[in-house]
């Protein structure tokens, strides 16, 4: 029996997508769960996977989302609250929401974008880089001054995923020079918390780095304190597919 290879199957769900919507198909429930078994291409390397997706695209099992809300509602968010998922990738996360027409997300990868407007119908996804919601639009070059964001929105009353790790740096990193975040995680915590409402909720899984003392993290911790509170975490053994990091739940509430 040959052995399952996610990236062909990945492939496969691609071409699938492509084909229902040229041909302006609806998608059935069964096709809903068939796209759902795309994954991130981190980890998948050997299996022929290739580009930047391999560093930071881990996709939350659904386990581990089931746990993220049942924090989140635990500690005050409302059923009838705004969510955003800065990260949304196949949109995992917003299909636990309660009402989806309340849930923002944003995505790079535009196949995993895709699979959220379909499975997240009502949600609306954003294909393109976090750091865009800051932004001036249409060309986003320029930060925004008059308001933090352009979102109608805002402020959100939950900021909710599973953010790329790694070295900050891409293309709009040299817009966000203050305060100084040397990992991309740090750069979703500290702005997704900027997001929030008064008393709002972020809850987020995050490499155990960022709770374990270390110099990578201690300043962009500092910045962090200034604005919220850590009022939960849990400390996980490796949950992601083709990964052994271990990973941590945090709950961060905005002063």
């Amino acid at each position: 029996m040959a052995k399952f290879n996610q990236h062909q199957r990945n492939k496969e769900i691609e071409a699938f997508i492509a084909d229902k919507d040229s041909r302006k198909e609806s998608y059935s429930q069964a096709d809903i769960d068939y796209i759902n078994s795309y994954e991130g291409s981190g980890g998948q390397a050997k299996q022929g996977a290739s580009g930047e997706g391999l560093l930071y695209e881990y996709f939350t099992p659904d386990y581990v989302v089931a746990l993220m809300w049942e924090l989140a509602y635990k500690h005050g968010f409302k059923k009838s609250g705004t969510v955003l998922e800065p990260s949304v990738a196949t949109g995992r996360m917003l299909q636990k929401a309660p009402i989806k027409r309340n849930c923002v997300g944003f995505e790079i990868n535009p196949v995993s974008a895709r699979i959220a407007e379909i499975s997240c119908a009502g949600a609306t996804i954003h294909r393109g880089y976090f750091e865009t919601a800051f932004m001036q639009q249409p060309r986003f070059t320029t930060r925004e001054r008059k308001q933090p964001t352009w979102l109608e929105q805002y402020p959100f009353s939950l900021v909710i995923g599973n953010p790329p790790y790694g070295k900050y740096h891409n293309r709009y990193s040299s817009y966000f020079p203050t305060p100084k975040l040397m990992q991309i995680e740090q750069f979703f915590i500290y702005y997704g918390l900027q997001m929030l409402e008064k008393n709002g909720l972020l809850v987020y899984i995050i490499s155990s780095n960022f709770l374990r003392n270390g110099l990578t993290y201690n300043n962009a911790k500092d910045e962090i304190a200034k604005i919220a509170d850590l009022v939960d975490a849990y400390r996980l053994p490796a949950v992601f597919k083709y990964s052994e990091v271990p990973t941590d739940i945090i709950v961060l509430k905005k002063r």
